[in-house]
């Protein structure tokens, strides 16, 4: 307990010339947050009875935040004394007691608030409904809040940590979201295993968080999230899916459309149609080329032309036809190859004014094929040679055009109108297609989706920000939506032949 010195006023016998307050205690533990004030109120040493008093309190946290506390006012008792309980210091810092008589008759007093209260924290759900299959990758988020500053944050299991384990939070933050990058084993020993994690604020004080337990499915290829749910729409054999590279979705007749390396039905190089609702492929390839690989397929806003690329210098259309749909007969070729720009395009979009784009994986650059001719001479829409690997392309409803690199694993930001290139995002791993995801009623929406090729990942990258979608068993190569539902195309990979999956809930 502490007491301060009196405060007098000279020749005021009769009138209140003394304050002394008293804490209890003044040294504060944030778990309780309270303390009592008594301030005794006399004349020279005799205390005051019904004497009108005004307490404030100015109280300020560890890192210079003021917490306000309602001033109070009343009056003394028969012993002349006031007394009031202040609660709610729960913020590690400190702060003064000041009582008055009259504005003129003031005594004070400070005390500490010792940071007694732990972090909250929470390991959320890492899947839909908690399963997940042998193989898989996985992040598990931990959130944590502390009103002083989180620390440090620990993961473990009891299947062990194959990945990242622990993280400092370096900046203090009041409320941190912490991404774990696991790895679930090919060949697991147990069926279920348990999520645990700890927190450590700046004060020093440790949470534990409720476990959770997670189940091994070996049936499971593909994990999401909440809210989504991700199942396998299609597989690919040996002369259909053998070996694809992109997929695109067709605002025309809503079939999706696959490019197919090596296709053993056609004994070259194909575009299939797949039914999105069955998974159905039909047999009879819409296009076939015999001297170069198929990497991309694109449509126009209106999905009258459906675009691809040739890794032979090549980009061509197929407009659609009532009757027939995109068939090879009307094939149009798009750039004239002896110019050799793009000379190794990948995936491509069709912008209304810019054209096609598309990255070219040779002149390191994204291509420019301004209008569907065999006379058209590509260009070089960016300059300096900006990626080691660029695959993916996408564009967002503001004109932004994203590449990915997959060497560089990065993602670029294009402008339009200057061809500036810039990092997008955080760094991600092997990013190969990308897509934009616009309206959505879940944390996805207005971000760009990424598969990410050696990690298994579908993940939605904003400016500062990356979140798993879909984790798989298999590596993604390419994605496209139609509605709510997402479609991922993966490559020959895992001992499998391509496959699509769907995944609801966007």
């Amino acid at each position: 307990m502490r007491k301060l010195a009196l405060v007098c006023l000279a020749g005021c016998a009769g009138s209140p010339n003394n304050v002394d307050i008293q804490l209890a205690p003044d040294v504060i533990s944030s778990l309780d947050g309270t303390t009592t004030v008594s301030a005794l109120v006399a004349a020279d040493t005799t205390p005051l009875d019904g004497v009108a008093v005004h307490m404030k309190v100015d109280y300020t946290d560890r890192n210079g935040m003021a917490h306000m506390v309602m001033p109070v006012d009343g009056k003394t008792d028969a012993r002349g004394v006031f007394t009031q309980k202040i609660e709610g210091l729960t913020w590690d810092g400190h702060g003064t007691v000041t009582v008055s008589y009259s504005d003129k008759v003031t005594g004070s007093a400070t005390f500490t608030v010792l940071d007694r209260t732990p972090p909250k924290v929470t390991i959320l759900p890492p899947t839909t409904n908690n399963h997940v299959g042998p193989g898989l990758p996985l992040d598990v988020q931990v959130h944590v809040t502390d009103e002083i500053g989180v620390s440090n944050v620990v993961l473990d299991s009891t299947l062990g940590i194959q990945g990242t384990r622990s993280t400092v939070v370096a900046s203090g933050s009041q409320d941190a979201t912490i991404t774990f990058r696991l790895q679930i084993p090919q060949n697991p020993q147990v069926t279920t295993f348990d999520l645990h994690a700890l927190a450590t604020d700046l004060s020093g004080n440790v949470a534990v968080a409720d476990a959770v337990t997670l189940t091994i499915d070996p049936a499971i290829t593909i994990a999401t999230p909440p809210p989504l749910m991700g199942t396998l729409l299609t597989d690919g054999t040996t002369t259909t899916l053998f070996d694809p590279l992109s997929i695109a979705a067709s605002p025309k007749d809503g079939k999706l459309y696959v490019a197919d390396r090596a296709a053993g039905a056609c004994n070259q190089h194909c575009i299939w149609q797949v039914d999105p609702a069955t998974g159905t492929v039909n047999p009879t390839p819409v296009y076939a080329n015999a001297t170069g690989i198929i990497e991309g397929v694109a449509f126009d806003a209106t999905g009258d032309n459906l675009y691809f690329t040739v890794d032979q210098n090549q980009t061509g259309a197929l407009p659609y036809n009532a009757t027939t749909g995109y068939t090879a007969t009307v094939a149009t070729v798009c750039d004239d190859p002896a110019q050799q720009n793009p000379q190794n395009p990948f995936h491509l979009i069709f912008d209304a004014t810019l054209g096609i784009l598309t990255p070219d994986d040779q002149n390191q650059e994204l291509s420019r094929v301004a209008t569907c001719a065999p006379t058209t001479q590509g260009t070089s829409f960016t300059n300096n040679s900006n990626w080691d690997a660029p695959r993916g392309v996408a564009e967002d409803p503001t004109g932004t055009i994203y590449v990915s690199d997959q060497n560089r694993g990065r993602v670029y930001t294009v402008n339009p109108t200057t061809m500036a290139v810039a990092p997008f995002g955080p760094g991600v791993d092997s990013p190969y297609g990308v897509e934009w995801l616009g309206t959505s009623t879940t944390p996805f929406a207005s971000s760009l989706m990424v598969a990410q090729t050696q990690a298994r990942i579908v993940a939605s990258l904003t400016a500062t920000n990356v979140l798993a979608a879909a984790y798989l068993r298999n590596s993604p190569i390419d994605l496209a939506f139609i509605g709510g539902t997402m479609y991922i195309l993966t490559s020959a990979s895992a001992n499998n032949r391509g496959r699509i999956y769907a995944v609801t809930g966007f």
